[in-house]
């Protein structure tokens, strides 16, 4: 029993450093996995971004495409009125 006693605080610190030891492996390995996470959600971010990219772009050329198209009708509009030649006002 004396013996025990003796080495008590050579077995308390023993257990500390092992719980030390554990806590800190445990720290490492949750830190691991939020890393991780963290990487997934930024691959995640990254492929949403580029996807709502494609989408906004193809929303865009369509837009133009249209513009384009109103442009030329104008265009022959203003044409065919030029080629009329001017036109008399007439009082009423």
């Amino acid at each position: 029993m004396k013996v025990f006693i003796n080495q008590l605080p050579l077995i308390i610190t023993i257990l500390t450093a092992l719980a030390g030891v554990i806590g800190w492996g445990i720290g490492r390995v949750r830190r691991g996995y939020g890393l991780e996470r963290d990487i997934n959600h930024l691959k995640r971010d990254y492929e949403t971004l580029s996807n709502n990219c494609s989408k906004l772009f193809t929303e865009l050329e369509r837009r133009l495409d249209q513009a384009e198209k109103e442009l030329a009708i104008l265009r022959a509009v203003n044409q065919a009125l030029i080629a009329q030649g001017p036109r008399s006002k007439t009082n009423g």
